[in-house]
């Protein structure tokens, strides 16, 4: 210990001030990269209730639709929700940094980017009817803002 103690009073002011920033630098790297990991369970989560919360919606509306019947949706998703997180960025000189804006429950959230579809299945008692067919590929469409054809309608069995 007295070895470290002689060695740190023989080091210059600029050796102490690099070994400072150095260290200061490690534990920015640490924290930002531990609260990206917390961000992205956030935006697992809230994509999983999103997703589920759209098919559970859709399923409902469809199935109180004249002669649809029973029903189960399946929806394909282009990717999952993005949580864009507010930060400060700091411009020293010729570097940049930035850091997430933290308050007492986590990260500020800027906004969510929800997912979007691009595919759904249907699968109804009414499905064989070609005008059921038509009306629900017509509902789904609208609702989600995708093209007819990538709505697929198709008759339960029995």
């Amino acid at each position: 210990m007295s070895k470290f103690i002689d060695g740190l009073k023989e080091l210059k002011h600029k050796e102490i001030i690099l070994a400072v920033a150095a260290v200061a630098i490690m534990l920015i790297i640490y924290f930002s990269s531990f609260t990206s990991v917390k961000s992205k369970q956030q935006s697992v989560a809230a994509s999983e209730d999103y997703c589920l919360d759209m098919q559970n919606r859709i399923q409902s509306a469809i199935s109180r639709m004249d002669g649809v019947g029973k029903t189960e949706v399946v929806i394909n998703w282009a990717s999952g929700v993005e949580i864009v997180p507010a930060q400060n960025t700091n411009v020293n000189g010729n570097s940049t940094s930035s850091q997430v804006v933290q308050s007492s429950g986590g990260p500020v959230i800027l906004k969510e980017i929800y997912p979007r579809a691009i595919g759904v299945l249907i699968i109804c008692e009414g499905g064989n009817n070609a005008k059921i067919k038509v009306d629900v590929i017509m509902a789904v469409s609208t609702l989600m803002d995708i093209t007819a054809e990538k709505v697929l309608v198709f008759g339960m069995s029995k």
